[in-house]
């Protein structure tokens, strides 16, 4: 009997160490995975490539002056620091559990975004992003090849992640028309289609200082204000357009492009590149002005082609203070 007695002690001794091993095992294994999804040394990562269920991929370089899109544009810099800060401050809000974990998988499957995070040749991180929980403060994400998912977070931020790992190419391309430093401008050239009296250039000489010339004939214009003169080409730093025209077919957007300009503006840069804007109306089907008249184009916006190229939406507001003429740092 007492041969038993121990016998049924040891088991149960063994038993209890067995089951304790193995949720050491389990504990251990949950933590290596919650810790590799955030990645601190963000400033060292070269490449990120995110792909959706619906096969959209967005392939992000690192270059020497900005990130490249799909080896064609230039990726938008807020959203860069954006997804990379998020990559940095993400951590676990809470584990996932059996009860919903069918639920949680379906829900990563049916929509997500893989994300690949490399540093050089090498994948460090790769884990599935997908949707919100039911209170939309917390993202679902899954370590690749791992089978467990868990309720991600920023600690401090209100809201869920999903949408910083977006596919849209037009979304991640840079909107940016001209980058210029006023010191970095070797010419400037505005024409209007209507009204050539009020064309102008500005040149920079091989001294530095500018000159400027108006008119149909361009002649010099000599009473010019230099203060205000700068502070016009220094609107040349931050033009951007507003979006892209996703709606419309390619034939009304060539119908576009035969129509007649309003200006265009040139800027050469003292490297001798140089880049062009046309500007053309942004017909609407029904439109009124403040006074109530029907009018034919949009007076908020207009469409532009930049280099000749792709035509996108802009807003008259942004370019107006380049197209404010010569009375805008002439001497009066």
């Amino acid at each position: 009997m007492r041969k038993v007695i121990v016998g049924v002690v040891f088991l149960l001794i063994l038993a209890t160490i067995t089951i304790w091993i193995r949720n050491l095992d389990s504990s251990t294994t949950i933590q290596n995975e919650v810790s590799v999804f955030s990645f601190g040394d963000t400033a060292s990562v070269d490449h990120i490539v995110l792909r959706d269920e619906n096969g959209l991929v967005i392939d992000l370089k690192k270059g020497e002056n900005a990130w490249s899109l799909n080896d064609t544009f230039i990726a938008r810099p807020d959203a860069i620091r954006n997804l990379l800060t998020t990559m940095k401050k993400v951590s676990v809000r809470a584990p996932i559990s059996q009860q919903e974990m069918n639920t949680v998988l379906k829900n990563i499957i049916t929509g997500h975004t893989l994300v690949e995070i490399y540093v050089g040749e090498d994948l460090v991180r790769n884990y599935y992003v997908g949707g919100p929980d039911k209170e939309h403060t917390g993202t679902y994400m899954l370590m690749k090849g791992a089978q467990r998912p868990y309720l991600m977070h920023i600690e401090g931020f209100h809201g869920f992640l999903t949408p910083r790992f977006f596919t849209n190419t037009y979304e991640w391309r840079h909107r940016g028309v001209f980058e210029y430093k006023a010191e970095e401008i070797e010419s400037v050239e505005v024409n209007f289609t209507d009204r050539s009296d009020k064309d102008f250039r500005i040149e920079r000489t091989a001294s530095g200082d500018l000159e400027v010339f108006a008119g149909v004939d361009m002649s010099p214009v000599m009473a010019i204000d230099s203060f205000m003169l700068s502070a016009y080409l220094s609107n040349y730093k931050m033009i951007h357009y507003e979006s892209y025209e996703e709606t419309k077919s390619e034939a009304f957007l060539d119908s576009v492009r035969s129509s007649e300009p309003i200006f265009h503006i040139a800027v050469r840069d003292l490297s001798g590149q140089e880049k062009k804007v046309t500007a053309f109306r942004k017909p609407i089907k029904e439109g009124y002005d403040p006074e109530g008249n029907e009018i034919k184009y949009d007076m908020d916006r207009l469409y532009i082609a930049i280099d000749s190229e792709e035509i996108v939406i802009a807003q008259y507001v942004i370019l107006d203070k380049l197209t404010a003429g010569i009375s805008f740092f002439k001497n009066r």
